[in-house]
């Protein structure tokens, strides 16, 4: 793991409002463990760096990736939802003002 990888994993669980505790507990490790990957002193799977990406609601590629990080928050929004893009672009006019009616509901809590 790269020192970068253990400092965004930190930043993430600081971010989310997580205690090392909490995180420990919902990813069933040791605070102790949770404490040496963070301090870059431990080895991380997949498995778990998924799971961490998960809790903290991050793209993974931003635990990963310095050049990830560094681009603009438009660009990342765009990788993050590319294939939602590339979707929605296959449907009718019609199906399109239907999905925008959908999201705007969403956004004002009607559902």
């Amino acid at each position: 793991m790269s020192v970068f990888t253990a400092k965004m994993l930190k930043e993430s669980r600081i971010a989310a409002d997580f205690s090392q505790e909490e995180v420990a507990n919902r990813l069933k490790m040791s605070r102790r463990r949770l404490s040496s990957i963070e301090a870059n002193e431990g080895q991380i799977t997949t498995d778990e760096l998924l799971e961490f990406s998960k809790l903290y609601k991050v793209d993974i590629r931003e635990l990963l990736l310095e050049e990830y990080v560094e681009t603009s928050e438009e660009q990342i929004l765009c990788n993050r939802y590319a294939s939602f893009l590339k979707l929605f672009d296959q449907l009718s006019d019609r199906d399109k003002e239907d999905v925008i009616w959908v999201i705007k509901q969403r956004i004002r809590g009607a559902i």
